[in-house]
C-alpha cells in the first residue's frame, strides 16, 4: 500500500489519530452553518447535555427563529 506524501495524506493521519486515540468526533460539512460559524448538531447536544433546563427555557429547538437569536447571542 503506497503512502500519501502529500497535504491531504497528512490531514488523514492527523483526524484518524484525534478521532481513534482521543475521543474526538469529526464533523460534516452539512452540519456546519456558515453564517453563525457553528457546527449546529454538536452545539446543540453539548448544550442539552450540560444545561437541559437552561435550553428548554430559550426554545432553540421550537423554531429557527429562536434558533437564530441564540446564535447571535452567542456570537456577542
Amino acid at each position: 500500500m503506497p503512502t500519501n506524501t502529500r497535504e491531504s495524506g497528512l490531514e488523514t493521519l492527523i483526524v484518524s489519530h484525534l478521532v481513534e486515540q482521543n475521543g474526538f468526533e469529526q464533523g460534516a460539512s452539512a452540519d456546519y452553518n456558515r453564517e453563525y460559524a457553528v457546527d449546529e448538531p454538536r452545539l446543540f447536544r453539548f448544550l442539552e447535555t450540560t444545561q437541559p433546563e437552561q435550553m428548554a427555557k430559550l426554545g432553540v429547538r421550537d423554531s429557527e427563529a429562536c434558533a437564530d437569536k441564540d446564535y447571535r447571542r452567542i456570537n456577542e
